[in-house]
């Protein structure tokens, strides 16, 4: 399952915990967790929660990840340009 593998991904470019984003998106580190694990399957508003807190379109999380990983690493720079 892509978005298991490209949300850690994400995680990582942007320094996320699961609980860092847990409370981004408004769900429990324990959900996050699973997902992550392949554990649950997770529907179009949980994408779209995760997405947002990455500030990617949903069907960048659904991609292959090599695809993925350049366009969360340019949501990550643009970000952090944002910040400052």
């Amino acid at each position: 399952m892509a978005i298991a593998g490209n949300l850690q991904l994400a995680r990582t470019i942007f320094n996320f915990s699961q609980e860092d984003l847990g409370a981004l998106c408004q769900l429990h580190r324990t959900h996050i967790s699973a997902i992550e694990r392949q554990e649950l399957n997770v529907g179009v508003d949980t994408v779209e929660r995760l997405a947002r807190a990455f500030t990617v379109p949903a069907y960048v999380l659904l991609m292959p990840r090599a695809e993925a990983q350049t366009l969360l690493y340019e949501a990550f720079v643009s970000s952090a340009e944002q910040a400052g």
